[in-house]
């Protein structure tokens, strides 16, 4: 039954829905979670911006741990399911990833649609729960039962993750970093790309965020021209961080750990004490 979903998706194939779901599978992928998270944490809430970022790293990490375990072939490997070589993704396929990413951004955009009464945040995050998974089985990039279990997988975590931080209450930033060090064993134990992601942004994150809260204290309330020059100049270096260090580094598990730190570090660390000193913003 799975694979003849994708064989009836595969059936819809047109120029104008493959740019368009491709467009779209973008949302639930690493540039747009760095995004989401720079826009939170530099200009909205960095309280709420740390707990999507824990949130997103237990789904990361638990979804290496189940694609290792099943180790479910991609629907593009079948015969007769076409997916451009732009559009393929490495590794296996159950659970789905990007799935997982939009069940955190879905119930995040809940969050801030509850919390700041901003109803149309809801129906943005409905919007990437119900379309990104469905682009990666557009795409041929996913089963049916991987992006199902991929977004209940994540809601489940995300909410348990948002309840875990509120019962850190004012002392997060001393438990989050207490568990950096398990993310660097685990690393150890198991050696894969997509673990020394979420290991160096968590580490990384987690080292900031405690130094940037317990001697920066910055204020991210600014005017509007200052909030968007500050999320332009984050998202630039983080950017310079994740490609531009391609070039230097070699391709091995311990750069991808390195790159992803210095990310994590810049943006909950580097940048504020960036803006502050640019911007003179107290």
């Amino acid at each position: 039954m799975d694979l003849e979903i994708i064989y009836r998706l595969q059936d819809l194939r047109n120029a104008f829905l493959d740019g368009t779901f491709y467009l779209i599978t973008q949302l639930g992928d690493q540039i747009f979670f760095i995004l989401v998270a720079g826009v939170l944490y530099w200009t909205v809430d960095k309280r709420l911006a740390h707990k999507f970022v824990f949130a997103y790293m237990m789904s990361a990490i638990a979804n290496t741990a189940l694609k290792n375990v099943f180790k479910r072939t991609r629907p593009f490997y079948y015969p007769g399911v076409e997916s451009e070589p732009s559009w393929r993704t490495t590794g296996y396929s159950f659970p789905s990833g990007h799935a997982q990413a939009s069940g955190v951004l879905g119930y995040t955009a809940y969050h801030i649609a509850k919390k700041y009464d901003k109803k149309y945040f809801s129906w943005i995050g409905l919007f990437i729960m119900i379309m990104v998974p469905l682009s990666r089985m557009y795409l041929g990039q996913h089963f049916l039962t991987d992006v199902i279990v991929g977004l209940f997988l994540a809601l489940g975590l995300t909410y348990l993750s948002f309840k875990l931080v509120d019962k850190m209450g004012n002392d997060e930033h001393i438990y989050t970093l207490m568990l950096a060090p398990l993310f660097i064993a685990a690393l150890l134990l198991f050696p894969h790309h997509d673990l020394a992601v979420g290991a160096g942004g968590f580490v990384g994150f987690a080292a900031g965020y405690y130094v940037e809260k317990k001697f920066i204290g910055y204020d991210v309330s600014a005017k509007m021209w200052v909030q968007v020059l500050k999320v332009l100049l984050g998202l630039a270096v983080a950017m310079i961080i994740k490609e531009g260090l391609k070039l230097v580094f070699p391709e091995l598990i311990f750069f991808d750990f390195v790159r992803y730190l210095l990310i994590g570090g810049w943006a909950a660390l580097g940048a504020p004490v960036t803006f502050k000193y640019v911007f003179k913003h107290r």
